[in-house]
């Protein structure tokens, strides 16, 4: 078996390049972190839910809007009620965890990268996964699925780095590590915490006949590790919640992925194009990586054995969820690390071999790709209806030129130095993201901000808030409050079986009596509700307080403050 090849002890350079890149990465990631609104539903969904754990002190149960929410376990939503009693309730506090995580998730690569092969690869590989798309975007939200792609890889990474240490303390502690890290897993976003790593390290050692393997991998002491991590929370919810175990394990889990009904049905080619988009720049690189490295003749796969695990990590995971009913963009984000390691290696060996000819392709496709993402970003602004087309504007502009001046000078290095042509990627990656971050607030039309910055000064704690036949889960948040949601259900039914709501999930009955009486009320809907609301009700006397390109709110009193 293959040994890793153990840092000298004298060896400042893994020191420099941690420095060098916590500060280029970290750069990227914490940069403008709290300067947009919540991104709907995820951010104002799992905020808010942290937010009223840290207010209530229960850490057991989840809730939103006051109603349990069971669909994803309990792991983040400590992370960021942490946050939130560290550095306050604010943007910054709930995105830093991701930011953190993020950053965590490059090292990590970066350290295992190195072992596995050298100090060049990890560092490429680190700046791949770092500066890919999806990557960056998953780390600048509030949501789970950055989190558990860091948990999967870590478990991924302590497992190869184990196996190819003989057996001893080392290969223990790194499978001991493995184990807690897929418990995190696990209480982050359920099954697949254990399901991907069993799946992956089963097909790995199947193809390559290695069946010896399981009797070395301390599997009592790991499962011990894994249950003592994972197992209370969810027996504790059990206990304290007996509608919980049908929900989470078997609606949410089988029937969310087997069904239609109950997730987010796309086909089965979905993630292909975001595979593209999510992985650009490196996208182009990817193919020449895979022919390179996959190990297409059985009689050699020992040869390639590392990368033959990186093959199945990345493969499995997107084929699984290539098949599943429910399927949303950010759930192939755990097939990114083990894709920039591959691909990091691929343009390593062409570097060292001087066989250049599938990474002057791929740059002169990422060329043409770059080109197309930049005429984009130019046509926006005329096109789409946004509330800032002119700050829109100059920060697209500026991303798409940079984006076509970044490339095109890389496509001129490649010829002559391969290494600085990657380099300038990733400089240009750096600055074109930030500034596609930085035009989203000129672009965003979603967010209900604008319209709680109208109600606020009038808010006082009688007054009734409604969301009309929808639900804003970025209100809550912004109003640090309960709302009373009419004629909406959704992903609060289940919860609303199990405890009294009839006082803030309401009927239309209900709500006319409210706004006959003199409690002041004030009601969010959409700008087609608004005007299906002026249709059907003429005679009704209302006072328009804002409106947005989608949004407004009404209030059956003036806005003069009591």
């Amino acid at each position: 078996m293959q040994q890793t090849r153990l840092p000298n002890q004298y060896d400042t350079s893994w020191w420099k390049d941690t420095i060098f890149l916590t500060i280029i990465l970290g750069g990227l990631f914490f940069i403008l972190l709290g300067t947009r609104t919540l991104f709907v539903p995820d951010e104002g969904r799992y905020a808010e839910i942290a937010r009223e754990m840290f207010i209530s002190g229960d850490y057991v149960t989840p809730y939103l809007n006051h109603i349990k929410y069971f669909e994803k376990p309990i792991l983040y939503y400590w992370l960021e009620a942490a946050s939130i009693k560290l550095s306050g309730l604010n943007l910054w506090s709930l995105r830093g965890i991701n930011a953190i995580l993020g950053l965590a998730g490059c090292l990590l690569t970066y350290v295992t990268s190195r072992k596995l092969y050298d100090r060049i690869t990890g560092l490429i590989a680190a700046l791949i996964l770092g500066t890919s798309m999806l990557y960056f975007v998953m780390v600048h939200m509030i949501s789970l699925d950055l989190p558990v792609t860091i948990f999967l890889a870590a478990t991924l990474y302590a497992f190869i780095l184990g196996v190819l240490q003989p057996p001893g303390n080392s290969r223990r502690l790194l499978l001991w590590g493995a184990a807690v890290a897929s418990a995190c897993a696990v209480l982050t976003k359920g099954l697949i915490g254990l399901v991907f790593p069993g799946m992956i390290i089963f097909a790995w050692i199947a193809v390559l006949g290695e069946w010896r393997l399981l009797k070395q991998l301390y599997l009592p002491s790991c499962l011990i590790i894994f249950l003592l991590i994972a197992a209370p929370w969810h027996i504790l919810v059990g206990q304290r919640n007996p509608e919980f175990f049908y929900f989470y394990f078997i609606e949410q889990h089988f029937l969310r992925y087997t069904t239609r009904d109950v997730g987010h049905y796309q086909p089965a080619w979905f993630f292909i194009p975001n595979l593209i988009i999510g992985f650009f720049p490196w996208i182009a690189f990817l193919p020449q990586s895979m022919l390179k490295l996959v190990p297409f003749s059985w009689q050699r796969r020992n040869e390639r054995r590392t990368e033959l695990f990186f093959v199945l990590w990345a493969s499995l995971i997107f084929l699984f969820f290539s098949f599943s009913k429910s399927k949303l963009i950010p759930y192939i984000l755990p097939v990114f690390p083990p894709l920039a390691i591959l691909t990091a290696r691929y343009l390593r060996l062409s570097v060292l071999n001087k066989r250049h000819s599938g990474v002057y392709i791929g740059y002169i496709c990422l060329a043409v790709l770059s080109i197309a993402i930049a005429c984009v970003y130019f046509a926006l602004p005329h096109y789409a209806q946004i509330p800032d087309p002119e700050r829109a504007t100059l920060y697209l502009t500026l991303a798409g030129i940079l984006l076509i001046i970044g490339m095109l000078t890389a496509c001129y290095f490649v010829f002559r130095n391969i290494v600085r042509a990657i380099m300038i990627t990733a400089g240009t990656a750096w600055i074109f993201l930030l500034l596609s971050l930085a035009a989203i607030p000129s672009i965003e039309t979603r967010t209900i901000s604008p319209l709680v910055a109208v109600i606020t000064p009038l808010l006082t704690p009688e007054d009734d808030v409604i969301t009309y036949n929808q639900y804003y889960q970025d209100l809550p948040f912004y109003l640090q409050r309960r709302v009373s949601i009419l004629n909406w259900r959704n992903e609060m039914s289940y919860g609303m079986q199990h405890q009294d709501t009839h006082e803030w999930m309401i009927d239309d009955n209900t709500f006319w009596q409210r706004w006959h009486s003199n409690r002041r009320i004030f009601v969010f809907m959409g700008q087609k509700e608004f005007q299906q609301f002026q249709l059907r009700y003429p005679n009704e006397r209302y006072y328009l307080l804002g409106k947005t390109l989608i949004n407004v709110v009404i209030s059956n009193q003036s806005s003069n403050p009591k």
